[in-house]
């Protein structure tokens, strides 16, 4: 696991380095299409878009933490879009699918790893600037969860995110994008 975790951070630094994004979905591959896997591969599938989106998070961290302070006479530069860009794409094209699956989201095994991972894909959203689909996420994870106790009662592990639990994590995010 330690493997893939250092595979997938070597992965988004090759991207954050490689190039401009454009964010255009032209370029973009397909979404996988899921309604072929079973419960175990489903579950596989998820666990590979949660360290993922972990490491996103990770990185921008990092980035953050280490990046030069931009000057204010210098206008942004494609660099600082071609990471969030990156984000915004695995988001959409790896985590939607799995998040709107239906079948994921009926079944008791999967369905609070769908929530996880819909609160970490706004989170990701939210940390690469992408406020709009953060916030639309958000409402997703409300609408296919609304007040399931189970869901945001549900513990989250310390290394993916900075809260307790799904509940906690979705009041904080829903007060940084300013959402009731």
């Amino acid at each position: 696991m330690k493997t893939n975790l250092l595979g997938c951070i070597f992965v988004c630094l090759l991207l954050f380095l490689s190039g401009c994004c454009s964010c255009n979905r032209e370029d973009w591959p397909d979404p996988p299409v899921l309604d072929h896997m079973n419960v175990s591969q489903k579950t596989m599938y998820m666990e590979n878009v949660r360290q993922t989106l972990a490491v996103f998070r990770t990185t921008f961290r990092d980035i953050e933490n280490h990046a030069p302070e931009p000057s204010p006479d210098e206008p942004p530069s494609c660099e600082d879009k071609r990471f969030p860009c990156e984000v915004y794409k695995y988001v959409e094209v790896y985590a939607m699918p799995i998040i709107s699956d239906q079948g994921a989201l009926s079944n008791p095994q999967t369905r609070l790893e769908v929530a996880k991972i819909n609160l970490l894909s706004a989170y990701a959203l939210y940390e690469s600037r992408h406020y709009g689909q953060a916030r639309k996420l958000v409402g997703l994870f409300e609408k296919q969860y609304g007040e399931d106790s189970a869901v945001l009662s549900a513990l989250v592990e310390s290394g993916e995110m900075e809260f307790a639990t799904l509940g906690e994590g979705l009041k904080v995010l829903k007060r940084k994008l300013a959402l009731g």
